[in-house]
């Protein structure tokens, strides 16, 4: 949608770019998920600020002419059917940090469709900035100048693990490069827009944006091997090939010859890289190679059950280690099982968009991409042309095997991307035209504007309170004074009474309390939103106390069926058959146990089987 005001946009690419550049780099400790809530308050609260100064724009514009693309229309149709799907088609729905970012990120789209064409180079160079001080954080985290976001990785970047980090330098790269490799047309064009005389002025211009992408994408060379994302490593390698091949035609000049061995020499050869370097990719790390083919196995069967409408936006986590105990009660414990663990996303956005969105969707989403790559552009933004379909390649390339849509600075950075292409589509549709201050037109925007920011303003205040106070409650939770959390816990509820991770936590608080009627009702509403061995081993303990003995061993054997390389839920039902004087139950369980193969030797695992042993010998003192 391409909206025109005859006014300043000076003041929206001053917010939009403090929003690119800030965004990335917070993590603010008081939220829990810190890297991730904290991210998403910060982006709400800037959002309300833009859509206010930006309502009152339009108010206050003499001219106002709306034109659309395909790309618009298209955008609109898949996040409609998303939003119905959600809230309409499926049965249930949970507290949802993604989608209330998807709105925003929507809300955004529409802004940064006003801006003139020419302003969005100012946005692409915020968006390379953020990446090299991304870069230059983790080079000084492998230092040990500043820690890292999580106890096993020395490199996060301001992410919680490597993979996000990765993902984010991975969706910069292109940017970076792209602007310096076409950095002639950029600075003039850039020069064209500050109209001055001045040759110092007009050299600084060049400088910046020739040397600070330059930097970025040294920066990011040095430190992207360190993260060992593969992932982001195939996502960097095809849009530099792609962005090398627009600058210099090499392919184009090679495929051109009339040479059939030379020819035959590039299929062939071309075909041996890949085949090396998938292979290489996939040996590198085998373990984590294994434990997503497992998880793109299991998500197969959901898309089965619910082949045309998927789980729901958001959904994978409620149901995925509900079909991964399935499976292993199933099959047994296979190989497949050393490389299970709890899982919340399909580590293959495509395969996820699938199993959520159903078939439908996947339509819908392939109409998307037609129309995407069907874009024409003048030719005088060719270059800008190729460096948006390169970050558009990379971010696709990295989401099949990672989750690059649950984190928002790569949605950003996407948005921009799809607005700037929309853009530049030569072909628009005309369907608004106002001039003057028509009364009705501004009175209409005025109060939509005021209802949506003080609802949503309120809102995230709201919410922005309830994550601290969750914050604080496991913080007490720590120090074991369980019944002080468990009060603070209830200040949150209402709030996040849907969200699955709030409700495990609280759940598991009042199961340590022995408030365990009170805990299984929490589990037991938790499982809707999201499931683990966590809410499972909870609620068997809770039900045990409560003497429910069938639905307590229902519970320990569901989590011992989600990761049956684990000990512990076993151990759970060894207890339970024992103490109720099950002997052949427990002595069965017992010689399981013992008979387990250890995929990571531990004192607790020692002591687990020290005490499976007593309960043989029990079993046969008895005898």
């Amino acid at each position: 949608m391409k909206f025109k005001f005859k006014t300043q946009s000076a003041f929206f690419l001053f917010f939009l770019i403090a929003l690119l550049l800030v965004l990335p780099q917070v993590n603010i400790i008081a939220y829990p998920n810190s890297t991730i809530t904290s991210k998403f308050i910060v982006f709400a609260y800037s959002c309300f600020a833009i859509i206010s100064a930006y309502s009152l724009s339009i108010i206050f514009s003499k001219k106002v002419t709306v034109h659309i693309s395909k790309l618009d229309i298209s955008l609109f149709v898949v996040l409609s059917y998303m939003t119905l799907n959600r809230y309409v088609i499926q049965e249930n729905f949970g507290f949802s940090v993604p989608f209330m970012e998807l709105i925003g990120l929507s809300v955004l789209y529409i802004i940064l469709r006003t801006l003139p064409q020419k302003k969005y180079v100012w946005l692409l160079l915020a968006a390379i900035i953020s990446g090299f001080v991304q870069a230059c954080y983790g080079n000084l985290q492998l230092f040990e100048y500043f820690p890292s976001n999580h106890s096993k990785f020395k490199l996060t970047g301001s992410f919680f693990n490597p993979g996000p980090y990765a993902g984010f330098l991975a969706a910069v790269w292109p940017i970076g490069l792209g602007m310096y490799l076409f950095n002639k047309s950029i600075i003039a064009e850039v020069q064209k827009q500050i109209k001055t005389k001045s040759k110092t002025i007009k050299r600084l211009i060049g400088i910046v944006f020739e040397y600070i992408p330059f930097l970025t994408i040294v920066y990011i060379l040095v430190v992207l091997p360190s993260t060992q994302s593969r992932a982001a490593w195939v996502a960097v390698l095809i849009s530099t090939l792609l962005l090398i091949e627009c600058k210099y035609h090499l392919l184009h000049k090679f495929i051109t010859l009339k040479s059939k061995t030379r020819k035959s020499i590039l299929v062939i050869g071309t075909t041996l890289i890949i085949c090396v370097g998938v292979f290489g990719l996939y040996t590198l790390k085998k373990g984590s190679s294994d434990g997503r083919l497992f998880i793109w196995k299991v998500s197969l069967e959901m898309i089965q059950d619910y082949p045309v409408f998927g789980v729901g936006y958001d959904r994978f986590k409620a149901h995925y280690m509900n079909y991964q105990a399935n499976y292993f009660a199933k099959h047994g414990e296979t190989t497949e099982s050393l490389v299970a663990d709890n899982t919340y996303y399909a580590f293959n956005e495509w395969l996820q968009f699938i199993v959520e969105n159903g078939l439908l969707g996947l339509l819908l989403l392939v109409l998307f991409l037609y129309i995407l790559f069907k874009i024409n552009v003048e030719k005088e933004n060719k270059n800008v042309f190729f460096i948006i379909i390169g970050g558009i390649l990379a971010t696709s390339a990295f989401a099949f095997f990672s989750y690059p849509m649950q984190i928002l600075p790569i949605k950003l950075i996407l948005v921009v991307l799809f607005a700037l292409l929309a853009s530049l589509d030569v072909k628009k549709y005309q369907i608004l035209r106002r001039h003057g201050k028509p009364l009705n037109f501004r009175f209409f925007v005025f109060v939509l504007s005021v209802i949506s920011v003080t609802n949503g303003l309120a809102y995230t205040r709201t919410l922005d309170k309830s994550f601290k106070t969750w914050k604080d409650a496991l913080y007490i939770y720590q120090y074991r004074d369980y019944e002080e959390a468990i009060e603070v816990y209830a200040d949150a509820y209402p709030d996040l009474k849907k969200e699955g991770d709030f409700l495990m936590n609280y759940g598991k608080a009042l199961s340590l309390a022995k408030q365990d009627k009170e805990a299984a009702q929490m589990l037991e509403r938790a499982k809707k939103y999201l499931n683990t061995t966590i809410i499972e081993t909870a609620l068997g303990d809770s039900y045990k106390t409560l003497k429910v003995y069938d639905k307590s061993e229902e519970a320990y054997y569901r989590a011992a069926n989600m990761i049956p390389s684990r000990f512990y839920p076993m151990y759970l039902l060894a207890k339970l058959y024992d103490e109720n004087g099950d002997k052949k139950k427990a002595e069965a369980m017992a010689k399981k146990i013992l008979e387990k193969e250890v995929k990571i030797p531990s004192t607790a695992i020692k002591e687990i089987r020290m005490e499976m042993k007593k309960v043989l010998s029990k079993s046969d003192k008895d005898l």
